[in-house]
């Protein structure tokens, strides 16, 4: 399960995608790379990947009908991008959602981090901060967060919401 990281892996930061496309993902997506990674580790007989629409029901197919694992040049690809990723200041939210139910300033927790992540992760400035304004345009601010810390116990990945939502504040709220 989960061999996107909750769709990260399928839209990575941009310098995960150049050391991919040097080797020519281009012609394949950047979700079927963490796909075929995982359905080509020994013992695995079954990979569980989310999909939200038909295009990527279709690239899934499109490399597991005649699936191939990784080959050695692509497994060396694979340990430079995940260097990058590891070296990446990226937030780590897989959009679960779990840390939202309860929070009492209704805030759109996952979509602001989704834009911090677009600055810090590919440099999008102008964008990081539209896809801000359109979380909180009928939710609450990041600023509003009174770190009742309901999301942090909810959060399965372990992040540091409160911090980060100040972090997110500071950066959007200018």
């Amino acid at each position: 399960m989960e061999p996107l990281k909750g769709g990260k892996l399928a839209n990575p930061p941009k310098k995960v995608r150049e050391i991919l496309d040097s080797y020519g993902a281009s012609k394949s997506s950047y979700a079927s790379w963490g796909i075929r990674f995982v359905a080509g580790l020994d013992g695995i007989i079954t990979v569980l990947s989310g999909m939200s629409n038909m295009g990527q029901m279709l690239d899934n197919i499109s490399y597991m009908r005649d699936f191939k694992p990784l080959n050695a040049a692509e497994h060396e690809i694979i340990r430079q991008a995940q260097a990058a990723m590891s070296g990446s200041n990226i937030i780590p939210c897989t959009n679960c959602h779990y840390c939202m139910p309860g929070c009492p300033k209704d805030i759109k927790i996952p979509d602001i981090l989704d834009a911090m992540n677009m600055r810090i992760g590919d440099g999008l400035i102008e964008e990081s901060q539209a896809a801000y304004n359109r979380a909180v345009a009928k939710h609450g601010c990041a600023s509003d967060c009174i770190e009742c810390g309901q999301c942090e116990r909810a959060c399965t990945q372990g992040i540091e919401v409160m911090s980060l939502l100040k972090d997110c504040a500071e950066t959007f709220e200018k």
